[in-house]
């Protein structure tokens, strides 16, 4: 049993690696073209990683905000279930 819970970790290892490597060479391709690095739009702004167009700023935006509630909810789940009485 052990043994097929290590292969399985190590076929999800690979699996990112893969995924990782991928987009890293598509990411790097739409640099060079000059476009955004996130979707391959054409850029409106910078940021500090480089050209970004205004469609990803927005869903950046809204991801950050949406887990940063998540992560107020789970916490506030947590105190209401450990908190001692």
């Amino acid at each position: 049993m052990i043994k097929l819970g290590f292969n399985f970790l190590i076929v999800v290892l690979l699996v990112l690696v893969l995924v990782f490597t991928w987009r890293t060479k598509r990411r790097e391709k739409w640099e060079r073209a000059g476009l955004c690095y996130s979707c391959g739009a054409i850029p409106t702004t910078t940021d500090r990683h480089g050209r970004i167009c205004a469609d990803c700023v927005q869903t950046r935006t809204i991801q950050r905000w949406l887990g940063g509630c998540m992560a107020l909810v789970i916490a506030a789940i947590a105190a209401w279930v450990y908190w001692p009485r």
